[in-house]
């Protein structure tokens, strides 16, 4: 094995546990996959400041007042980086990818409200470079990127979500810039993050950084179905590596995505849906390169967090 690749393994491995937890320590991380904590520290910062890995605290949108959710496929008349830069600078898109397929774009938009998402369809049709578009409405989000669970008014307070609004920017910031942030003390700060993360209202994980690929393949799906789909949703739901599945009103009845390490895993899931009874039809499109993905609904902190363990 080459330097150059067990490098690029470990870089693997990490991504891997920053997925699973994103405020690991160093010193576990280290202890986790048998590297020392200098190699371990060289290689996170070299994954942050590369923009390879991004760690960020993810929430259900509805949590922080996001209600009107939409997947828009979007086909251009423009080189489609273009495009896609101009869409990605709009604040109510999170995710912006370029796919294969029918459309080489698409996006996914969270809203206030019917209001603030009819508009921002109105801004994606008036870009420069959009011929058309596509629109999957969510009436459901039945499972989000992270998994985060859905949390009540009633479980989080003012201090949770000025909590969280620092964890959405940098799930790895530091209990003390936490807690300057919040107004609070850095061991207030530490039991709320824990209760939170436990309860899982946020998850903080690593995403792909804008412009990088990942480490797996990803592919986009869409379901018709006959009849109720109450039924498929939770059939679709036990499909190993989904990790995006939403009940949608538009051209699919469900649109999902599901990511594995090698393509044949994809193929194998696919031809599980399709061999549901419910299923009419399954269209795919693969994930080549992630644009923007960034799920928070407050402009950016100023500065960088970064942990200081």
């Amino acid at each position: 094995m080459t330097a150059a690749s067990g490098t690029h393994m470990l870089d693997a491995r990490i991504l891997e546990e920053l997925r699973f937890d994103g405020r690991i320590g160093r010193n576990e991380l280290a202890a986790k996959l048998g590297a020392s904590r200098p190699t371990i520290s060289k290689r996170l910062n070299t994954l942050f400041s590369t923009g390879r890995a991004q760690v960020v605290g993810i929430v259900h949108p509805s949590t922080i007042g996001l209600e009107a959710l939409a997947h828009v496929s979007i086909s251009v008349d423009q080189p489609v980086r273009q495009v896609a830069g101009r869409v990605a600078a709009l604040h109510d898109i999170p995710y912006v990818s370029l796919t294969s397929g029918r459309y080489p774009l698409v996006v996914e938009i969270r809203t206030q409200g019917p209001p603030q998402l009819t508009a921002t369809l109105d801004r994606i049709r008036s870009i420069d470079g959009v011929r058309d578009t596509n629109t999957l409405f969510y009436s459901d989000l039945i499972i989000d990127v992270g998994r985060p669970e859905k949390a009540s008014a009633a479980s989080i307070d003012a201090l949770d979500t000025r909590l969280l609004a620092v964890l959405q920017e940098d799930g790895r910031a530091s209990y003390a810039t936490l807690a300057a942030a919040a107004g609070t003390s850095a061991g207030t700060a530490r039991l709320r993050v824990k209760r939170l993360i436990d309860e899982r209202i946020v998850h903080v994980a690593a995403l792909s950084g804008p412009g990088h690929g990942d480490t797996e393949y990803a592919v986009g799906f869409g379901v018709r179905a006959s009849g109720r789909t109450a039924g498929l949703a939770p059939l679709l739901a036990e499909l190993p590596g989904l990790r995006f599945l939403a009940a949608t009103i538009g051209r699919f009845d469900l649109v999902g995505t599901v990511h594995a390490a090698v393509l044949e895993d994809v193929v194998g899931a696919l031809d599980t849906v399709r061999a549901l009874r419910p299923v009419l039809e399954v269209d795919s499109w693969v994930h080549l390169v992630t644009v923007k993905e960034r799920y928070s609904n407050v402009p950016p902190l100023s500065g960088e967090l970064r942990e200081q363990s």
